[in-house]
């Protein structure tokens, strides 16, 4: 009997062992006894096994080793862990941080540092997809396309979605507000503030995200912003408007995605059930002043309705930290800055001239009174996340770099600040990886290809030394990152001298 066990062990161990499948690779990349934290739906099951890439996608990931042939590089990942790469839903490709456009021509130099070194700095704090949210140019997409390093771009197209004279567009110059924004959409209420040369046919909310769509954008990005200081009272979308934007949006397989910060704003945009809310609700308007440990019942309700309809919530706390860190020159202290933002510029944003924006903001407050300002925006802004996640909301990850024009949301660098801020607010350390991945991936529809380790989806990876489950400075002990099947050393990614 003994015998005959034996005998079906070796028959069924060599069937199995035949059944293997083989992997023939010609440009492979195998990572061995490796920690692999992925996610499909928000749980997390770590287990430590193998992964295979073949050119730039996933073709194997299992506990048992792999059966490999061909051309291909090991990586022995014990003690390593590997999660899918990051995505910022949020970002602006400025051309510099903290310049305007007379500081651009004075320092040519000091732009092409920057412009050279910025989608290297995404790629160094783990960010392999990025979501321009502002309008972007086919010459700024193909200059960016071109770096050696870089990124995976999406956008929104040449420009958003604003209601005509709204925000943003009243922030630029009225002779050239039109053209700069395309894709603006005509209201009657304005029509004596918009030049004649402009049918209204070309700017309802289907012709506009018809030209959104062939631009090759993934997303419609509009707004619900009254203004602030001098910019107040600002037209506002009407709920047909939106409720348009939303429909023709879906009926072209995009993504709504809406600005907004305000009570009014959330409220208004959480009744008509928009895809995303590109910022966190941190204007609490009437209720400012009420203490910061507890939510007043408006607030709480309209957060209520966007958990129910699962809303895509942003919370982007790097606007308001990165705001209140212009009057914080132990900003400049930070070591980490060195290693993503060019030596050069960096010395430039301590002088007189780099601190314009500073100067502009707070020349009639002390520091003491900023703090205090911006300490209680931000106590609200993480209230509200904490009760977001705490109620099981749907938090996307973005960072709005830059918020606007300042120095102190830099690429990737603004990335790590806000993973930190947000498990200051509360956010366990597993619904922070998801933001950044899997739920970043869906929410955008790009999850066939990202936003999780699975066969079949682009091989985009980050390799740390630290568990990101366990620890948040895991996402600053990053050994390598895989882009498109690439392998980067980080350290190949740090400012060169």
């Amino acid at each position: 009997m003994k015998k005959l066990l034996a005998i079906l062990f070796v028959i069924i161990f060599f069937s199995c062992q035949e059944k293997k499948e083989q992997l023939n690779l010609t440009q492979g990349l195998y990572i061995s006894n490796v920690t692999l934290i992925s996610t499909e739906d928000g749980n997390y099951n770590p287990f430590i096994g193998h992964l295979v890439v073949e050119k730039d996608e996933i073709v194997y990931i299992d506990m048992n080793e792999p059966n490999i042939s061909g051309t291909f590089e090991q990586i022995d990942g014990t003690g390593k862990f590997i999660i899918p790469g990051l995505i910022d839903s949020h970002v602006h490709m400025t051309d510099v941080q903290g310049m305007l456009q007379h500081h651009l021509e004075k320092y040519p130099k000091l732009v092409k540092e920057f412009n050279t070194q910025m989608p290297r700095s995404y790629l160094y704090y783990g960010f392999t997809t990025i979501i321009n949210l502002g309008g972007i140019s086919d010459e700024r997409i193909n200059s960016f396309n071109m770096q050696p390093l870089k990124p995976d771009l999406y956008h929104i197209g040449y420009s958003g979605a604003a209601v005509a004279n709204g925000y943003p567009m009243i922030y630029t110059p009225e002779e050239f507000r039109f053209e700069m924004e395309p894709n603006f959409i005509y209201m009657e209420s304005q029509a004596e503030h918009i030049p004649d040369k402009y049918n209204p046919a070309d700017h309802t909310p289907k012709a506009v995200v018809n030209r959104i769509k062939n631009s090759g954008a993934i997303a419609v990005k509009s707004y619900y912003e009254s203004g602030f200081g001098r910019m107040s009272n600002l037209p506002l979308p009407t709920k047909s408007i939106m409720t348009e934007l939303l429909n023709e949006s879906h009926a072209n397989g995009l993504v709504l995605t809406v600005h907004a910060n305000s009570l009014a704003g959330h409220s208004f945009l959480a009744d008509i059930g928009v895809d995303i809310l590109a910022h966190g609700l941190w204007n609490w308007e009437k209720y400012k002043d009420v203490p910061t440990d507890s939510l007043p019942l408006e607030i709480k309700e309209t957060l209520d309705l966007q958990i129910q309809k699962q809303i895509g919530y942003t919370p982007t706390l790097t606007v308001i930290e990165g705001e209140g860190a212009l009057v914080e020159y132990k900003f400049f202290n930070q070591p980490t800055l060195k290693k993503v933002v060019p030596k050069n510029l960096l010395e430039w944003y301590k002088t007189e001239e780099g601190q314009w924006f500073a100067k502009e903001l707070f020349s009639e407050s002390n520091i003491e009174e900023v703090r205090k300002t911006y300490g209680n925006v931000q106590a609200h802004a993480m209230l509200a996340l904490k009760y977001l996640s705490d109620n099981n909301g749907l938090i996307l990850f973005g960072t709005d770099t830059p918020s606007g024009p300042i120095y102190t949301n830099q690429p990737g660098h603004n990335g790590y600040w806000e993973l930190k801020l947000m498990k200051k607010a509360g956010v366990p350390l597993d619904k922070i990886l998801a933001c950044a991945t899997i739920n970043n991936a869906k929410a955008f529809h790009l999850d066939s290809s990202l936003g999780s380790l699975a066969m079949g989806k682009k091989a985009n990876i980050i390799m740390m030394t630290k568990n990101p489950l366990v620890d948040i400075e895991a996402y600053d002990a990053i050994e390598k990152v895989v882009i498109g099947g690439k392998i980067i050393k980080r350290e190949d990614l740090e400012v060169k001298e």
